[in-house]
């Protein structure tokens, strides 16, 4: 079977996504499916003959999670809620940070890269869910040289996990 690329960078690095309403549903049993890519976010359609892999099934997010040791700052007011990621993707990651934060709670997220690399700013980012030892983030919007560092480093996480970048379909 054909490997699918992002039409917009070129990556093998996609995903396939789930149908959220009835049109994209229908689709899906048409073998037409929404593909997402890891890098650069973008989303399009594509025809992917038979069925999707079981290991995707379930999944509802659209960027695979990587895991991931980074120190990281939630900034909502004076002073930051520091934290260090344990797992990350293009739209959020998990981190580990003893803080009262409701869900819904808009924030900032600077990612302090590893050596070497520039910290990655998120300008917006939400709380979606508080787990006892986590909170789970979800990121909102990136200024452009921002959400390409962190597409750099999502790459080589990606790299170093030795995951084969092969569409889930």
């Amino acid at each position: 079977m054909k490997e699918l690329y992002c039409p917009a960078c070129g990556t093998p690095c996609v995903r396939v996504t789930s149908g959220t309403n009835l049109m994209e549903k229908t689709l899906n049993r048409l073998s037409i499916f929404h593909v997402r890519c890891q890098l650069c976010t973008a989303r399009f359609q594509a025809r992917r003959p038979g069925k999707r892999q079981t290991s995707q099934e379930f999944d509802r997010r659209e960027y695979r999670r990587l895991q991931a040791n980074f120190a990281a700052s939630l900034i909502l007011d004076q002073p930051a809620v520091g934290g260090v990621i344990t797992d990350i993707s293009m739209g959020g990651c998990t981190l580990l940070a003893s803080s009262s934060l409701p869900r819904g709670t808009f924030v900032k997220l600077v990612v302090h890269a590893p050596a070497g690399h520039s910290d990655i700013k998120v300008d917006a980012a939400m709380i979606c869910s508080i787990q006892p030892l986590s909170i789970g983030v979800k990121f909102l919007e990136f200024e452009p040289d921002d959400k390409q560092r962190m597409g750099q480093l999502v790459l080589e996480l990606l790299a170093h996990q030795q995951a084969p970048p092969r569409v889930s379909a």
